[in-house]
């Protein structure tokens, strides 16, 4: 590619943004689970800080990641480039419906619903803020449903586009492929009932997912820093 010097700023963002990815990506798999059981402990979880900083995690999370991915789709969009169209398109619909996901958790259901109920006295009043919070589950599930499918095409167009890469480039490429194909097989079971996919799904998001996906992170900043080295 020519004129790399150009984008010198970029890649090296870039390459910041995919060490951030994996720091985020580590965190929201490695810190503690929130447990709220019933109604009354959900309802609490606005006064939560772990369960409230998983959220600003998870809004930050997805632009870290495709600021990374562009700065990947760049150096290699001359090789595959309607692959990397297609899948920055993909990744920013990703991108924007995590985001608009946790604003709706954040705001609307943590800073306003939550609160609202509790301090609301009177029985109609409690019993709308009631409706909304439970509305939110449906929200929220509508919202991941764009978020697995995008993800999941995203990761896999880029990861093919990879493929051919020279050295560990290839392995790099494979990892992204297995992540795409992991997340469309968990839309695939979730939201079209592929039941049979639930063993493999399961096995791998517990064993196999979480250590991949921040090493992919971190494989794919140095990647991004050692092209442009190689090609400045």
């Amino acid at each position: 590619m020519r004129n790399l010097a150009s984008y010198a700023s970029f890649f090296k963002l870039a390459a910041i943004c995919s060490l951030l990815g994996a720091t985020t990506t580590a965190l929201l798999i490695f810190l503690p689970q929130t447990s709220a059981p019933d109604f009354e402990t959900q309802v609490l979880l606005h006064q939560n800080q772990l369960y409230l900083t998983k959220l600003w995690i998870l809004f930050f999370h997805p632009q870290f990641n495709l600021i990374a991915s562009l700065g990947l789709g760049l150096l290699l969009f001359k090789k595959k480039p309607w692959a990397i169209i297609i899948g920055s398109l993909f990744l920013a619909c990703w991108a924007y419906t995590e985001m608009r996901q946790q604003a709706f958790l954040i705001d609307a259901l943590n800073q306003m619903w939550r609160p609202n109920y509790l301090a609301e006295v009177e029985d109609d009043q409690r019993h709308m803020y009631r409706t909304l919070i439970k509305g939110m589950g449906g929200i929220n599930d509508s919202h991941y449903f764009v978020v697995i499918y995008a993800f999941g095409m995203g990761s896999l167009l880029f990861g093919w586009a990879m493929l051919k890469e020279q050295n560990w480039g290839r392995y790099l490429g494979g990892a992204l492929v297995f992540i795409g194909l992991l997340s469309l097989a968990s839309f695939g079971r979730y939201y079209l009932g592929v039941s049979f996919l639930n063993p493999p799904v399961d096995f791998s998001y517990r064993w196999v997912y979480p250590y991949l996906q921040p090493l992919v992170r971190i494989g794919i900043a140095v990647w991004i820093y050692e092209q442009y080295l190689k090609n400045s």
